[in-house]
């Protein structure tokens, strides 16, 4: 950084003839008539800082302006202000001279998605390459929702106990934050500790809602159509039915997080409770749908893409193609213990897919109010929110929507208004011929802190600002935008 006192040869007191070389000075007895040093902008000042000396910004004879200062107002002290394109680093520059489009701006800032290692070298962060710079809160190697880490590389709440916890970083402002937005970076307005910079004011930003949610998915595939020794699962391809068996699991997850079967529809017979006849066999059964098993299921890490539509909506919709994340993967692969089957085409698109598996995925909601969800496909969904079954969708069924309207239960669920709360979602295909899946989130997207400098309190907080005087008014030296002005007795 360069100040008044950096030490540059044209700023020694000792010798104003290399301070002013190139000038032609007026004499001492021309800068007496001219008064310099009262304060008042006379006929030939450039200056008049009320002195008679150099490197405070107005020259002893009043005649020049200082590199590198500006002297809005005669009678006040010159005011030491940093040149952007001098290549020098100074005040609140962060890179210099600008390059726009390559990592500097006008403004002698980084620009969204660079870092600069030295005043003139910037080079593009990249989201998912482990390596977290500029901007970046944390780099896990991937861009995935859900898993701790954004795919924008923001901090995620940690749900993994059932109640969530915010952390600095993650772009969630919640007690005892004053701000976060989504990273630990000081400078910006929200300090690295998410508290407000001295000069800032930072409010929601729900205008820059990510173009897409990438949501973390953990599948795993089951054996519904056995070859080369394998052996069938018992609760797939099994049984069939045509319509929503509601609470085959019950209201709240276990400890660990994973649905609890409830016991209804495990034995042969059409009963009121169970119109489409058996639905499941045993609680062992059931719980390898959620739990990794060896021998009986494969786990396959996946991603669910929700791009967002012009309504704010994020969709994922399996379309007419079907829903087959894990096709020519687990069991079908050498040495295969299952065989594809056929999918009907007048349901998708007549061919042959990996069936049989179920899908796992977790999310978080901060709760403001106005959330929906809706999901349509087949066949088995569970959606858990802060661990109370939200949206039930049980059984063998054909092709089924149904709506989750968040504030219609949220006291039932202990949802308060601003607190965080994780979102799990379990589903099953279970049989062949079709598989649809689509997801409709509404209000899920997370908003972080944006935040803005305030011109006329009294502080200079951005480069926005080149003063700021403690008010919003014109003709006093710094303008009613915080920029410096000249005047004139």
């Amino acid at each position: 950084m360069r100040g008044p006192d950096a030490g540059s040869p044209g700023l020694d007191a000792s010798s104003s003839a290399d301070l002013d070389a190139g000038f032609e000075l007026a004499p001492r007895e021309a800068v007496g008539t001219m008064a310099c040093g009262n304060g008042r902008l006379d006929p030939g000042e450039a200056c008049d800082d009320g002195n008679q000396r150099d490197q405070d910004g107005c020259s002893r004879d009043c005649r020049r302006i200082e590199p590198d200062f500006a002297c809005p107002m005669p009678g006040l002290p010159c005011i030491y202000q940093v040149k952007c394109g001098d290549g020098v680093l100074g005040g609140s520059e962060r890179c210099d001279p600008p390059s726009v489009g390559h990592g500097c701006s006008l403004a002698c800032q980084v620009e969204p998605g660079w870092v600069c290692d030295a005043p003139a070298a910037c080079h593009q962060t990249v989201c998912g390459d482990r390596r977290t710079e500029g901007a970046e809160a944390c780099d896990d190697g991937n861009q995935i929702d859900g898993d701790g880490c954004s795919a924008s590389c923001s901090l995620e709440p940690d749900c993994t106990s059932g109640t969530c916890g915010s952390k600095c970083g993650d772009g969630l402002t919640l007690l005892p934050e004053a701000c976060d937005d989504g990273n630990q970076s000081d400078g910006d307005g929200c300090a690295h500790d998410c508290t407000i910079e001295p000069g800032w004011t930072c409010r929601a930003d729900a205008e820059s809602p990510p173009a897409e949610l990438a949501l973390r998915v953990v599948y795993r595939d089951f054996i519904s159509f056995p070859i080369g020794g394998g052996v069938r699962h018992p609760d797939f391809e099994r049984f069939g039915g045509m319509g929503v068996t509601p609470m085959l699991v019950k209201p709240v997850l276990d400890p660990t997080g994973k649905p609890i079967m409830d016991g209804r529809c495990t034995a042969p017979g059409i009963t009121p409770l169970c119109p489409y006849d058996q639905q499941l066999t045993t609680a062992a059964n059931f719980d390898a749908w959620y739990h990794d098993t060896p021998g009986v299921n494969i786990p396959i890490a996946g991603v669910l893409r929700l791009p967002r539509t012009a309504a704010g909506d994020y969709i994922y919709d399996s379309g007419t193609m079907g829903f087959y994340p894990i096709d020519g993967q687990a069991w079908t692969l050498p040495p295969a213990r299952e065989a594809p089957a056929m999918a009907d085409a007048t349901i998708n698109d007549g061919g042959l897919h990996n069936f049989g598996f179920t899908t796992e995925i977790r999310y978080f909601l901060q709760y403001r109010g106005g959330e929906s969800l809706v999901f349509s496909g087949d066949d088995d969904m569970w959606i858990f929110l802060n661990r109370h079954l939200a949206l039930d969708v049980g059984g063998l069924h054909t092709r089924t929507e149904r709506t989750l309207s968040v504030d219609g239960n949220a006291a039932a669920w202990g949802l308060t208004p601003g607190g965080l709360y994780e979102l799990a979602l379990f589903h099953a295909e279970r049989h062949s011929a079709g598989s649809n899946f689509k997801l409709t989130l509404t209000g899920f997207a997370p908003s972080s802190s944006a935040c803005h400098s305030t011109c006329g309190d009294g502080v200079v907080a951005s480069p926005v600002e080149q003063c700021d005087d403690g008010n919003t008014l014109d003709g006093d030296g710094c303008s009613h935008d915080c920029r410096h002005e000249l005047v004139i007795p």
